[in-house]
């Protein structure tokens, strides 16, 4: 019984040394948990301004080639315009050469 005794008076503080080993343990995890917690929300915000910032790009590139294709509309109009300007003196040089 006596063995008894001093067996239980070694394992008892050991036990209670355990459970404070793991209290300590599953603080540094909680602190763990919610470091990765804050990290995770604050990737989150990155991601969602990045979106946002891809969505404004796209929507300048469309305006930009919206810009580009009338642009080049206006170019061949004026094209065409000077074509035709041209072709009308060929035509009037040649009926004042064909006098």
């Amino acid at each position: 019984m006596k063995s008894l005794a001093k067996l239980s008076a070694v394992i008892l503080p050991l036990a209670l040394l355990t459970a404070c080993a793991n209290t300590a343990e599953m603080e540094a995890l909680k602190g763990s948990v919610e470091s990765a917690q804050s990290t995770a929300d604050s990737a989150l915000v990155a991601a969602r301004n990045a979106q946002s910032t891809a969505d404004t790009a796209q929507r300048t590139a469309s305006d930009a080639e919206l810009a580009a294709m009338n642009a080049q509309k206006a170019a061949e109009d004026a094209q065409a315009q000077v074509d035709a300007c041209c072709a009308k003196i060929d035509r009037m040089f040649e009926k004042a050469m064909s006098k």
